[in-house]
């Protein structure tokens, strides 16, 4: 049955019985077969059928939610005895809000030198979409800003706090400058991320408490598209210190700190791995977090 609701869970995710095929590496048929024959088994039918994926039964959806905990209870007893060995392996799916992807490959690369062993899939999500992911079980860790509440739900380990900045062009005409403040980088009209991701309520925050409502040029849930754009020369993008030096390294791009009046730094978005609340975690997220610790220390 651990296959068959594997195969249950992947179409659900993909949403699209070609795409569910193409993940697990098996034919359409194959997956089709799979999952009438576990409707069988459950006596039940899980899933709508049209001339494509329309969506869950009623059934279906009670099932899933018990389903991804069963499949995952599976694999950390897999995990249990690889790790009896010292050998941790396993696959962590990791979420990593847009603007924490560059730590999310810091880690990962810091946590596959540990353990050799261990395989990741790493997802850009919204932290709306980490907090769902990790309660569902559709994640196994998350990189996101803290939000209030999160202590409570998850294991929580804050890494680092990001820094505003701009980023621009070498050409750009604040490139030579070291810091700006809110105010100047407001008369940019600077490109920001889109309205609901964390990043962009923390700069229109900024922008608030001086008294400014921000207007951007251009709007994007991509920064790849917009760090496109500042290549041009025109453009500037408000991101994380962290992240804009990273972008910058190579290019013709230059990063100019965002200062407050007083002169310091603006206030940090604070960023942490989360991790699902269990009694006895698998030993795969045992040493991720022991590895974002280490990295927190650093």
């Amino acid at each position: 049955m651990q296959d068959r609701l594997e195969m249950f869970i992947t179409l659900v995710r993909e949403r699209h019985f070609g795409r569910a095929a193409e993940v697990l590496g098996v034919t359409q048929p194959t997956l089709s077969f799979g999952i009438r024959a576990l409707e069988e088994q459950l006596g039940a039918p899980l899933v709508r059928r049209g001339s494509r994926y329309q969506g869950l039964t009623p059934e279906g959806e009670r099932i899933y939610e018990r389903a991804l905990r069963i499949v995952a209870e599976t694999r950390a007893l897999k995990e249990d005895v690889h790790g009896a060995s010292g050998e941790v392996s396993g696959q962590i799916r990791l979420g990593a809000v847009p603007t924490a992807l560059t730590l999310a490959a810091e880690l990962v690369s810091a946590a596959q030198k540990a353990h050799p062993k261990l395989r990741f899939r790493i997802l850009s999500q919204t932290a709306g979409e980490i907090a769902d992911g990790l309660g569902r079980l559709d994640l196994e860790a998350g990189l996101s800003y803290a939000r209030p509440g999160d202590s409570e739900l998850f294991d929580h380990v804050p890494l680092v706090e990001e820094r505003s900045s701009l980023l621009v062009h070498q050409s750009h005409p604040m490139a030579k400058r070291r810091s700006v403040d809110w105010g100047e980088a407001a008369s940019l009209q600077p490109c920001l991320l889109t309205p609901g991701m964390t990043n962009r309520a923390i700069v229109e925050t900024r922008f608030a408490a001086v008294g400014v409502t921000i207007s951007p040029a251009v709007d994007s849930n991509s920064i790849l598209a917009l760090t496109a754009l500042v290549k041009l020369g025109d453009h500037a993008i408000i991101l994380p210190e962290r992240l804009a030096r990273s972008l910058a390294s190579g290019a013709p791009l230059t990063v100019v700190m965002i200062e407050d009046e007083a002169g310091d730094v603006g206030e940090p978005g604070r960023v942490g791995l989360l991790l699902p609340r269990r009694s006895a975690p698998p030993p795969s997220l045992v040493a991720f977090k022991e590895v974002a610790l280490r990295l927190a220390k650093g």
